[in-house]
């Protein structure tokens, strides 16, 4: 989520160079820097309070963001979706010889040069490390996707990491040590003592303070208000050309976008299409200085349904909600066309896993109360259906932070109250929401009825960590608990092969099934939209995971 180089590679990436960017604004003037910007000091911005800066702990995209500034992975993927060596020398191909013809042994090359901000040399044990936090039932990750999948690591030589599988797993690349892995690679001198069968890395003081080795050195987090972090000067690419970081912490995007027109920020973070109108009027408008941009992006808006909730297990019920859903006026109204319509998890824009043949739920309320009415939901004296003495009625929930998905979840409100659902609003802070602790959290405790939000997720079409019946909540990421036989075999399948045709055909059948069962409502992909100081340089965002594959070359 947050869950696509030749030869092996090459079926990862065949459809990315379909990604794309739309600007508009003004210049940056006559070169020199506006009265407001803060020379080598970039602020910018996310409608986002993060709960921890360990990304394996983490469940929102902030966190992932943050650690992209101050942490090292094996690899990144750069502006246009392709992957690009991080903390490695080379990226593992059958071609260079680092990935086995079978795919059971990878060799991760790490470049000699790596410090961890303390000074101590990033070396393979800390990989090793990584690995071993996340398959320790203790910690509370929120994916073992693919490191359960490793036998051993070998790190008789220091800087060379012999990853032996138990069977192949197609996807590793963007997996292990990856962006879609949840886990940058973490130091085991700072971090050892923590990783017991107590669960004290879910507490541990690193988790509000992190030692990392990327571009970026944690300074400090105020809690609620910002997290600065300054610039790495041994970092092995070399020094970044910015001095400072600082995020701000704001409570929603109106907040943001004050603080865009006062000057406050320099860069405003996924934004949201609600707010796009009012990001092109400040972007063209003369003397502001901003520039806004809208990405294609591998992340899709989409509602779940909890399928241990009795009335929710009715897939004819599902079927109804979805047809009473009209993504167009969604898009039109509330994205203002930042997005694009989707019935399944694969971007027909960007995954060469895309299959239209599905079964497609468009927007039809008559044939919706058709099949509420032969389901014997019948019309109440309010307007609510009326099953066996039970009114049809469930919770809908979004992120009390999200502007957007709160919008969204008026519109759809209302939509269903049209052929007689009630959907009751029952609204939790980003935090909450995302909370891997299957006490408190909303998705990963199966605290809700319908929930509304995004995954940002990868480039390769494997989405298994959230959809296949091996990985429910909370041990996976699966909190719809929707285990559908056919459709997790595909997906097994898939992880197991390295023939792009028939991953092509696995996938295609989980498409086919998420679309006939509904576990849940698949509504668009997102052209994610970007407004920032023209000052700023080389701020071009991937669309994958985080935008901020790059952060070293900015400048402002």
């Amino acid at each position: 989520m947050y869950t696509r180089c030749a030869s092996l590679f090459a079926m990862f990436v065949a459809a990315l160079g379909l990604w794309a960017c739309t600007k508009v604004g003004t210049t940056g003037g006559t070169g020199g820097a506006h009265p407001w910007t803060q020379a080598g000091v970039l602020r910018f911005a996310e409608s986002a309070d993060p709960k921890t800066l360990n990304v394996p702990l983490g469940t929102s995209a902030v966190t992932g963001d943050l650690a992209s500034f101050m942490f090292s992975y094996a690899i990144r993927y750069d502006e246009h979706a392709r992957p690009v060596p991080d903390a490695l020398r080379e990226i593992p191909t059958v071609a260079n010889g680092d990935v086995s013809p079978n795919g059971l042994t990878l060799k991760y090359k790490l470049r000699r040069n790596i410090k961890w901000h303390d000074g101590q040399p990033l070396r393979c044990d800390d990989l090793k490390f990584t690995w071993q936090v996340v398959m320790n039932p203790h910690n509370l990750v929120n994916t073992t996707d693919g490191y359960r999948d490793i036998k051993d690591i070998d790190c008789r030589d220091p800087y060379v990491a012999v990853v032996h599988m138990k069977k192949l797993y197609a996807p590793y690349l963007q997996q292990l040590w990856g962006v879609n892995g949840n886990a940058p690679i973490l130091p085991k001198h700072v971090l050892a003592k923590y990783n017991d069968d107590k669960g004290s890395f879910n507490t541990a003081p690193f988790n509000s303070a992190p030692i990392g080795s990327g571009p970026f050195k944690f300074v400090s987090w105020q809690r609620g208000s910002e997290v600065r972090m300054t610039a790495f000067q041994d970092y092995f690419l070399g020094p970044p050309k910015l001095k400072e970081v600082i995020f701000k912490i704001m409570p929603d995007e109106n907040t943001m976008l004050t603080q865009l027109q006062t000057h406050d920020i320099d860069l405003l973070a996924r934004g949201s299409g609600l707010n796009w109108p009012r990001y092109a009027q400040l972007a063209t408008a003369p003397g502001n200085g901003l520039r806004a941009v809208r990405v294609d992006t591998f992340q899709y808006a989409h509602l779940d349904f909890n399928l241990r909730r009795p009335i929710l297990q009715d897939r004819n019920l599902r079927v109804a909600l979805a047809d009473g859903i009209n993504r167009q006026e969604i898009i039109d109204k509330i994205a203002h066309g930042s997005a694009n319509p989707a019935q399944t998890d694969q971007s027909k824009q960007l995954s060469w896993a895309y299959t239209g043949a599905v079964e497609h739920h468009d927007y039809n309320p008559q044939k919706a109360r058709e099949i509420l009415d032969s389901d014997g939901w019948k019309g109440g004296p309010d307007g609510i259906r009326v099953k066996n003495g039970q009114r049809l009625t469930f919770t809908y929930s979004t992120q009390t932070e999200s502007n957007m998905g709160k919008a969204i979840q008026e519109l759809v409100q209302r939509q269903w109250h049209e052929i007689g659902v009630d959907a009751v609003v029952k609204n939790v802070e980003t935090a909450q929401f995302f909370d891997n602790n299957p006490a408190t959290g909303t998705l990963q405790g199966g605290h809700y009825d319908v929930a509304g939000f995004s995954w940002v997720a990868a480039a390769d079409p494997d989405d298994s960590p959230i959809y296949s019946g091996d990985n429910l909540a909370p041990h996976g990421q699966n909190a719809m608990f929707w285990s559908d036989p056919r459709a997790t075999a595909a997906m097994n399948d898939a992880l197991k092969t390295l023939d792009q045709a028939r991953r092509k055909a696995d996938y295609a059948i989980v498409q086919e099934e998420l679309t006939a069962q509904v576990p849940t409502i698949i509504l668009y992909f997102l052209k994610e939209p970007y407004v920032y100081n023209t000052d700023l340089k080389n701020f071009k965002p991937s669309p994958v995971i985080s935008p901020f594959w790059d952060p070293w070359e900015y400048s402002i």
